[in-house]
């Protein structure tokens, strides 16, 4: 859900309401590189390896996308 962390903010403060919905989406997102640029490719994906190795990267799915929001299989 886009609006996840955007309503998680508006109901902060707020203890009557709730978000109810999350996680409701899956968007499929790319990174592009130069044709043939294979050693920009192969960094780009042993910093994503790391990134969910060390659990970062989990770390910031849920900080910016919200509680139900994960990571690509």
């Amino acid at each position: 859900m886009k609006l996840a962390p955007v309503m998680e903010w508006l109901v902060r403060t707020r203890p009557k309401l709730k978000v109810v919905e999350v996680g409701i989406t899956r968007e499929q997102l790319g990174i592009c590189v130069r044709k043939g640029d294979a050693t920009l490719r192969n960094a780009i994906g042993k910093a994503q390896a790391e990134l969910a190795a060390d659990g970062t990267l989990p770390a910031l799915i849920e900080q910016w996308l919200g509680k139900g929001a994960s990571a690509p299989d």
